[in-house]
């Protein structure tokens, strides 16, 4: 399974690089950050289409093209947006900040030669754990949580917004 979802995480990788060459413009990625290997399960599903209507709506203005992708990774949708870089990742930001899915919405930026905008470069912290609100990399690595504390946690906000 895991070779699935990182083959579908490289080919969404390429088709966001092609876009960049296509329209020469910024292209937003959103997906959900979903623990475990699956991530399609119902929550997965719903939480997607509830970041897939904000993205669309934050941006209709400015959007060019725009495709949903799906595979073992879970869902993605791929924005190209008429905006500067940087504009475009404040909004990213301001979502997965305000909205009450947003510590599991994955909202990116490439531009240029297919490099992405990170929160650091912003000066901002870097993403929390959700469920002790430390650095998420550092909890995952030291393995902090058990995985199925991070789906239950996952599964009842998504269901909290359903």
């Amino acid at each position: 399974m895991i070779d699935r979802i990182l083959r579908d995480r490289e080919q969404r990788y390429y088709e966001i690089l092609s876009l960049i060459t296509e329209y020469n413009m910024p292209v937003i990625c959103g997906k959900i950050n979903y623990p475990g290997n699956d991530k399609n399960t119902i929550e997965a599903k719903k939480a997607f289409q509830i970041l897939k209507q904000i993205l669309i709506e934050k941006f209709s203005n400015n959007i060019v093209y725009s495709k949903t992708l799906s595979g073992d990774d879970g869902s993605s949708i791929l924005i190209v947006a008429d905006m500067e870089s940087l504009e475009s990742k404040k909004i990213a930001i301001t979502l997965e900040l305000t909205h009450p899915l947003g510590r599991i919405f994955d909202i990116d930026v490439y531009f240029g030669d297919g490099e992405s905008i990170g929160r650091e470069n912003l000066g901002m912290e870097p993403r929390k754990c959700v469920l002790c609100g430390e650095n998420a990399r550092v909890c995952m690595r030291a393995g902090r949580h058990s995985l199925q504390e991070v789906v239950d946690k996952v599964n009842k906000m998504i269901r909290g917004c359903m």
